[in-house]
């Protein structure tokens, strides 16, 4: 979220942000990083920006009196969902602040995979084969279905993110997992009535939401395609860019732009892409829009899902865009890495410019420090910039075997958070 501040923007995080890795997005994005307030809570044990959270006294009065001028402010938000919306009213923001399609929900039910499976079928959009589990027993009797083409099932919670709530139920042990944090064997009832454990389900109720099962294909490229949506009267949606994601075995990173696609399939999924989006923007969406598809190796394609939010590459092709201008596609690839570990952000950027690894304007090619998660998980998220893959997946070598890791590692100073001058997201950014 950091990289998509322009001065006099406010920031919402649920944990302070080190003061290197601000000045270093500065830098990067030629802003003056006392020039935007960074709120976060002062409860340090705060991990997500829940409603509870930002409905703390002390946090609403820090944001009622950033806003005491509401018609200069919007709100950004990584996920407009309603708490947003009622967020805003409460916080004195004007009721154009959000639109009335979000504050209805709109945005969460394009977050659904219940719902998008029916969007997709509703305009021929290819998905793998599946259901809409909300017993155990459809449960039971979509696992024996599914499994016969491939031996394989992966089962997805409606709404969860990052891959989190997916899980792979397979009947060959040696089979690639990509695409789930968990993974289960599907070989007997034993195996089945643990998989319905899993999820929940009851024999008449989903207390936990209903689950979507599909006939997991392995051995598939994973792309993922960014596109804004102005909305119905503002003209068609515009593919931003298109990825692949590197799956190990979970998202890891993105290769961008895709390469070595055909071009009848990457005119078949943009088209489906374009078409999906289409249909949300006329709904009533406006925003960013993040679609995953897979290819199989014969050129078949099936679109797993789609998220009205900001996306894992959405920052990533703002700061390539900056650096490298609109067309960026056209001359650069970019190489990212979401978990090498790292015990201080401060020791990274400094042997990055000592190992000449720092992304130079001059010649277009370095490296970026994209995400800063050192105060929690040890691990930073980088991006490297060349003129070709290549030349790109060198550098990102270079950085994986960078010296330093082991000297930060064995005690270098733990992080220490830069000064919060006010505050805004994990629901969303208020921009001037």
């Amino acid at each position: 979220m950091v990289w998509l501040l322009r001065e006099g923007d406010a920031l919402v995080l649920p944990q302070p942000v080190d003061a290197a890795y601000v000045a270093h997005v500065g830098a990067m994005m030629d802003f003056g990083p006392a020039r935007m307030d960074l709120l976060d809570p002062q409860d340090r044990g705060v991990r997500v920006l829940s409603q509870q959270v930002l409905r703390q006294p002390e946090m609403l009065a820090r944001l009622k009196k950033l806003v005491a001028v509401p018609g200069e402010w919007e709100i950004r938000a990584y996920l407009p969902d309603r708490g947003v919306s009622a967020l805003a009213l409460e916080i004195g923001l004007p009721g154009a602040a959000v639109s009335a399609f979000d504050t209805r929900g709109g945005a969460e039910l394009f977050n659904s995979k219940v719902a998008f499976r029916a969007l997709a079928a509703g305009i021929g959009v290819p998905v793998p084969d599946g259901a809409v589990c909300a017993t155990s027993g459809d449960l039971e009797r979509a696992l024996e279905r599914l499994a016969v083409p491939t031996g394989a099932v992966i089962v997805k919670a409606d709404r969860s993110g990052g891959r989190a709530g997916n899980l792979l139920c397979y009947r060959d042990a040696g089979m690639t997992a990509a695409g789930a944090v968990g993974t289960h064997p599907l070989n007997s009832d034993e195996d089945r009535r643990a998989i319905i454990a899993h999820t929940g389900l009851a024999q008449s109720l989903a207390p936990h939401g209903q689950v979507v099962p599909e006939t997991y294909h392995p051995d598939c490229r994973s792309l993922c395609l960014e596109v804004h949506c102005p909305g119905a009267h503002s003209g068609p949606p515009r593919l931003l860019n298109v990825g692949e994601m590197l799956m190990e075995p979970i998202w890891n990173g993105f290769i961008m732009p895709a390469q070595s696609i055909p071009s009848r399939v990457l005119e078949e999924v943009v088209g489906h892409t374009l078409r999906l989006t289409g249909a949300m923007s006329a709904f009533g969406y406006r925003g960013p829009v993040n679609s995953d598809a897979i290819i199989n190796s014969a050129g078949h394609v099936w679109f797993n899902e789609v998220n009205a939010r900001l996306g894992g590459c959405t920052h990533l092709h703002h700061l390539a865009t900056q650096l490298l201008g609109p067309h960026w596609q056209n001359s650069h690839v970019l190489v990212s890495h979401n978990d090498p570990p790292t015990a201080s952000i401060r020791a990274l950027l400094n042997a990055m410019d000592r190992d000449q690894l720092s992304f130079n304007p001059t010649t277009g090619s370095g490296v970026v420090t994209t995400g800063d998660d050192t105060l929690n998980q040890g691990t930073v998220e980088y991006a490297a910039l060349a003129p070709d893959l290549e030349s790109a997946q060198a550098l990102d070598r270079r950085l994986t075997n960078l010296s330093v890791r082991g000297v930060v590692q064995q005690g270098a100073a733990a992080p220490q958070a830069g000064p919060a001058v006010a505050v805004w997201t994990g629901c969303g950014r208020l921009r001037r």
